[in-house]
């Protein structure tokens, strides 16, 4: 790193520049990696609400779900007619409503708010919101509605909430292939591109420091150990950086949302295999092109510039 400072400005910035495209790689690599975690996280919440069906009978909990549009906004509403032995309530809710209360999510209680006119869908009086473990996403529109049994003539038998499967998946995963390759292809291929044309720009700057080194005494060993470090250590600090691009952008666009797609913070969160990848893997794989993987040719290329420098004239020697 000594090196590395005192070889003048143009090095430091070509340093400074490969941290800072590697850590926009990275940040889009943490991305890549955790769409299929916000994913499962807002089907999984999905599926614990998911009635489940149970035996016809006299005493039975009954359930109506209505799927209705609120603008371009998609409005869901459960109707739940308790019966003589309520299941366990569904995620988000303390209790299985009775008839008359409803239980609304954050942003439908803002819709009210805007909109009194609105509560005539909603037959009853507000008790409570939905937790956050109930709902999809926070700016989901949702209600829970008790009713009398003689109210739901429609209604099904429910034993209980929570199934295996979700009747309407949050991504297809056809546009989940379609982010994953705009992420891989628009992003990370120009990326590759910056870092390789930074590379060999000023790879003839780097071969002249390290048969300068040579000249010094160095080993070629102790040379590839340096070249690696340099790269190892830009490698590093592109991925602490990145990861740090990760989660300022998590924290910005999960408020902002996605169109058609939207996530809670914490859904989006940096796991400890995302981390481990992005702080293990991309420095391993720079040590691998910096270092032993390009020992034959970089071995090459020093050996020309220590014969270049051994040989050049003395000052003021005329070579003819």
């Amino acid at each position: 790193m000594r090196l590395l400072l005192g070889s003048g400005r143009g090095n430091r910035a070509r340093f400074l520049l490969m941290v800072l495209g590697g850590s926009i790689g990275v940040c889009c690599l943490a991305a890549v990696l955790t769409v299929p975690s916000v994913l499962d996280a807002r089907d999984g919440r999905a599926m614990a609400r998911e009635p489940r069906v149970g035996k016809e009978s006299a005493g039975a909990t009954l359930e109506l779900t209505q799927n209705d549009a609120y603008g371009s906004q998609p409005f869901g509403r459960v109707f739940l007619a308790r019966g003589e032995h309520a299941p366990e309530p569904p995620p988000g809710i303390p209790e299985v409503p009775e008839p008359g209360v409803v239980f609304v999510s954050p942003r439908l209680q803002e819709a009210l708010d805007r909109e009194p006119s609105l509560s005539g869908l909603l037959p009853g009086k507000v008790h409570g919101l939905i937790g956050p473990e109930g709902l999809g996403h926070p700016n989901e529109l949702f209600a829970y509605i008790g009713m009398r049994r003689d109210q739901l003539p429609g209604g099904t038998s429910v034993a209980g909430f929570g199934t295996r499967y979700v009747n309407s998946p949050a991504v297809e995963p056809s546009t989940l292939d379609i982010l994953r390759f705009t992420l891989a292809g628009v992003v990370l291929l120009p990326l590759a591109v910056f870092l390789s044309v930074c590379a060999r720009l000023s790879a003839a700057t780097r071969l002249r420091r390290l048969a300068a080194l040579r000249l010094l005494g160095l080993s070629i060993k102790g040379v590839q150990r340096v070249n690696a470090a340099e790269t190892v250590v830009a490698a590093l600090l592109g991925a602490v950086l990145g990861l740090a691009e990760y989660w300022a952008v998590n924290q910005l666009v999960a408020r902002v949302g996605l169109p058609g797609l939207k996530w809670y913070v914490d859904d989006g969160a940096l796991t400890a295999t995302t981390m481990a990848v992005c702080l293990i893997g991309c420095p391993a794989l720079a040590c691998l092109w910096g270092g032993p993987g390009q020992a034959g040719q970089q071995r090459t290329h020093w050996l020309r510039g220590e014969a270049r420098w051994r040989n050049r004239p003395e000052p003021g020697v005329c070579c003819c």
